[in-house]
């Protein structure tokens, strides 16, 4: 795992002296063990290296091809090996052990594209061919390693994060509002915007061309869904190729020279992972973290599956602290990302990364596996819609009165959560689940320029324009489609990648192995999900590895009790933060006060929005002082 940067420019001066030295140092947390540049007249790639195959310098980057050209690569090609046996038939001597050299020989045989069908891995890289003089910028299939860039007729400029590119003086420092106001809505920057204007993400999938000032993007991969065919007619023969799957998955992300283990957060994906792990080897190492809120806290069903296994068993409890909370966004924070649970990522990584330095997770498995609670509530919302609409009304009035449960997943929580997207029109009700500010309240909060938008629904359009693109007939596959392309790679992956990254630490998913994702959205849909159980494929695949109680656990998520810090620890901070300068641009303090004492009083739960703008306010303040220094 690594952190990658450079330039490909006409005109040199637009670079300046010792750019590419400083966005190699922003990232010296992606890669401790290795630094490198490679500078040719108008080409600069920079690299930051964690050494985990081959750990000698034969995997120091940027690295020399065939026939002119390099390459600067972050992430992992698991299936190496076997490409590499495919080359050395066709003549192909190596000289170092890793993947690196195995990716370059391969796009120089097969040619980029092929190459990449092949691929079977997580990755951002940049390749520049000397001949043609084209720059290549690729991303995976999935997104989950990133990849930012600024092109113009003159320059192109790339790096693994924000905080890279904005050592170099010449990048646009204008907020991007359209990405703004669609942060306030997710809790993230969806690909391809950024809250730069005019930088962009790479989308998960793409490829990048730069030649002579000249931007072609495509995609190279894109998910189908093949549900007609049904191939697996009964669930036992899709359980029995789910478990298989995974154990390959599994196995190849067992491929490590430097020290392995797992996070283990005592739910159903950690918990296959972690037992696939021990059914392939020895125990594993494992990492846990808790919470003092019992309603949030997971430890008793983690230490059930690592005694299960033997595990070489780590845990922590997270206190609330605004030091605690506050490190762990400071050291995660790139770009804007509200999800709370980024802060006991961190925690578990920083945790784990004092014994390893690669760990397998479960992230992927709710998004193939149909694990979330939204798509069983939307199969119920089809159905709470043929009731009168005076009742749905009366009902939806009543729970606005009611105030808000203490406990992490109450009944009334989750009444309300369902009222609200049972409003919205049947084609956006998938979205309120993951849209956290309205119309009426963006109208309260926002002011300046960024208030021509409050009413406009970009947000809504945008996932709209995702769920259409689905290549599904039935809902489920495009509910599930949809998440994959919006809510995976630009918040579930992004956090996993920040948090891990800042400390160093390699995390690797076999649910985002492409075999098992492929497989995932070709078996028949009924067998991802019933009317009762979700997950049903999985539970059956892994019955036999994991303890019968883990597969009967009602499922929690890995979050924080942050409604509650809001109104304790954290609430002096949300003061300072959201009532001064840093936010009055763009948001009505004055609103924002009214948000913090509404949820002060614990009549509303407003710690969504409030913790959005904090992270925003956050972020600036950061991002100020990097204007300042790349000046």
């Amino acid at each position: 795992m690594c952190g990658i940067c450079g330039y490909v420019t006409t005109d040199p001066r637009r670079i300046g002296p010792g750019a590419l030295e400083a966005m190699n140092d922003a990232l010296a947390h992606r890669g401790p063990d290795d630094v490198g540049t490679h500078v040719d007249g108008g080409v600069g790639l920079g690299h930051r290296r964690l050494a985990i195959i081959d750990l000698s310098p034969g995997g120091h980057q940027p690295m020399a091809g065939p026939a002119d050209t390099w390459i600067t690569y972050n992430g992992e090609v698991y299936n190496f090996q076997s490409i590499s046996q495919e080359l050395r038939s066709l003549g192909w001597q190596p000289r170092t052990r890793s993947d690196t050299e195995v990716m370059l020989a391969a796009i120089h045989q097969f040619g980029m594209e092929e190459a990449l069908r092949r691929f079977n891995g997580m990755f951002a890289f940049a390749h520049w061919d000397g001949r043609s003089r084209s720059l290549t910028l690729v991303r995976d299939r999935l997104g989950v390693k990133p990849l930012y860039y600024y092109a113009d007729g003159e320059c192109i400029v790339f790096a693994s994060e924000m905080r890279a590119l904005e050592q170099w003086a010449g990048l646009p420092r204008d907020i991007d509002l359209e990405a703004l106001d669609l942060y306030v809505s997710y809790e993230h920057v969806p690909s391809p915007w950024t809250m730069r204007r005019g930088v962009r993400q790479l989308e998960p999938g793409s490829l990048l061309t730069w030649r002579d000032g000249v931007t072609t993007v495509h995609r190279w991969w894109r998910l189908a869904v093949d549900t007609e065919g049904q191939r697996f007619g009964r669930l036992d023969d899709s359980a029995d190729e789910c478990r298989e799957q995974l154990r390959a998955a599994t196995r190849l992300r067992l491929i490590s020279d430097a020290p392995l283990g797992a996070l283990l957060s005592g739910g159903i994906d950690s918990s296959a992972v972690v037992s696939l792990m021990a059914a392939e080897g020895p125990p594993p190492k494992t990492f846990s973290i808790g919470f003092e809120d019992a309603s949030y806290n997971e430890l008793e069903a983690a230490r059930l599956v690592a005694r299960h296994v033997s595990a070489d068993h780590h845990e922590e409890i997270l206190v609330a602290s605004p030091e605690t909370a506050l490190d762990a966004v400071a050291r995660s924070l790139d770009e804007p990302l509200a999800d709370v649970s980024l802060i006991p990522t961190f925690m578990v990584s920083r945790m784990a990364r004092e014994h390893v330095t690669v760990a397998l997770s479960g992230d992927g498995g709710d998004e193939m596996f149909a694990g979330y609670d939204w798509y069983r509530a939307a199969a119920i919302a089809d159905r709470w819609r043929r009731v009168p609409g005076p009742v749905r009304y009366a009902v939806d009035s009543a729970l606005r009165r009611v105030p808000p449960q203490p406990q992490k997943k109450g009944l009334v929580n989750k009444l309300k959560r369902f009222s609200d997207g049972a409003q919205m029109e049947p084609e956006l009700e998938h979205l309120s689940w993951q849209l956290f500010a309205g119309t009426t309240q963006k109208r309260a909060l926002y002011r300046g320029e960024l208030a021509m938008l409050a009413g406009a629904r970009r947000p809504e359009l945008w996932g709209r324009s995702v769920l259409g693109a689905a290549p599904a007939a039935d809902a489920l596959s495009r509910r599930q489609w949809a998440d994959i392309h919006l809510y995976l790679p630009d918040d579930i992956l992004t956090k996993v990648d920040r948090a891990s990254m800042a400390v160093s630490l390699e995390a690797r998913s076999p649910f985002l192995d492409v075999n098992v994702v492929e497989f995932a959205m070709r078996i028949p849909a009924r067998h991802r999900m019933d009317r009762r159980v979700r997950k049903l494929v999985l539970k059956r695949a892994i019955a036999p590895l994991v303890p019968a109680e883990i597969l009967q656990r009602r499922k929690e998520g890995f979050s924080i009790p942050m409604k509650h810090w809001l109104r304790r620890e954290l609430l002096p901070v949300a003061r300072d933060l959201l009532t001064g300068s840093l936010i009055a641009d763009y948001f009505d303090p004055a609103a924002c006060r009214r948000l913090i004492e509404e949820h002060r009083s614990g009549r509303f739960n407003h710690a969504h929005v409030l913790w959005t703008l904090m992270i925003f306010a956050m972020w600036r303040d950061r991002a100020q002082l990097e204007v300042r220094r790349a000046a």
